[in-house]
């Protein structure tokens, strides 16, 4: 009995010293580079990140980066829903989330895996769905991703990854583009993640 009391003492100390490291997410700057093609007046728009802040927050935030913002727990190669959302920030303030699922999605489709003993190497088909109002747009596309289990400040942060995504579908930006949407095509471009201050 009295061993069997120390294992589950144990196993509480092992867990309450895992759980909070575990329930910190991962954040990665975004970096957009899109061209839309609007029939109406045959404009083509140019959508960077700054732009796409622009066209989320509806004000103009200098010096504003987005972020994707991912829990952690995600293990390489998963399919489905990443279960990440947008953030705005400047500085160290926040200036707008842009939750998941209601707003914003991320999901993998299809994912071939390689490993090596530092790395992880993903060839996937990612898409890309908002719908914050001001925005909508479906996006996909091929990804490469590298993903690292090695740990940033103490953190294991495998649960993300660098990628470059090169993706095309459609977006509808209010008083922008025409409401129905247009095409468009371009690349997505992720950090590598760092535990969230």
């Amino acid at each position: 009995m009295k061993m069997l009391k120390i294992a589950m003492a144990t196993a509480l100390l092992i867990l309450g010293a895992t759980l909070p490291g575990r329930a910190q997410n991962l954040v990665q700057t975004l970096t957009v580079n899109l061209t839309a093609y609007d029939t109406v007046g045959d404009r083509v728009i140019r959508i960077g990140t700054p732009q796409l802040i622009q066209y989320l927050t509806g004000t103009n935030v200098p010096g504003g980066q987005l972020l994707l913002v991912t829990p952690r727990g995600n293990p390489p190669g998963f399919q489905g829903d990443l279960d990440a959302f947008l953030r705005i920030v400047k500085g160290t303030n926040t200036v707008l989330e842009i939750p998941t699922p209601s707003q914003f999605n991320l999901l993998q489709d299809i994912a071939a895996v390689k490993t090596n003993a530092l790395t992880y190497t993903i060839r996937a088909i990612n898409r890309f769905s908002i719908d914050s109002g001001s925005v909508r747009a479906e996006l996909q596309g091929f990804s490469n991703w590298i993903i690292s289990p090695r740990l940033v400040k103490g953190v294991d942060v495998s649960g993300s990854g660098w990628f470059q995504s090169d993706v095309n579908g459609w977006i509808a930006i209010f008083n922008v583009t025409q409401p129905g949407g247009v095409p468009v095509r371009g690349s997505i471009l992720a950090s590598y993640p760092r535990p969230q201050r």
